[in-house]
């Protein structure tokens, strides 16, 4: 199992605003929230579980939040984005690992934690 915390420089660099676990064996994602952590401070896919007082949050949704943060599948160049990157296929872990986590949509990046 991997662990990396979702951090956002706007709140510290040692704020963790939620752990990335990754399940090597199964290829599945999930995410779990500290509990004082606020929903404004959580990247805004995750926000709506917090709000709900849920701070775990499944396989589907810890995925999607994945999928936001890395070159989607369809991407009309996605070969070349592949080659240039040293994949010979599209993996979910290896993108998001490699660019850290980060997305245009906002601050958060990756800190591996295990």
């Amino acid at each position: 199992m991997k662990k990396f915390a979702v951090k956002n420089n706007y709140y510290g660099h040692d704020r963790i605003l939620a752990i990335l676990n990754y399940d090597e064996m199964q290829k599945s994602f999930t995410i779990d929230v500290p509990s004082d952590i606020s929903e404004k401070e959580v990247p805004f896919l995750l926000s709506s579980f917090v709000k709900r007082g849920q701070r775990h949050v499944g396989n589907e949704w810890s995925l999607k939040w994945v999928q936001s943060r890395i070159v989607p599948p369809g991407r009309q160049n996605i070969g070349q984005i592949l080659r240039e990157n040293g994949m010979k296929r599209y993996d979910e872990y290896e993108l998001l690992i490699k660019n850290q986590g980060r997305s245009c949509q906002d601050e958060c990046y990756l800190e591996q934690l295990s």
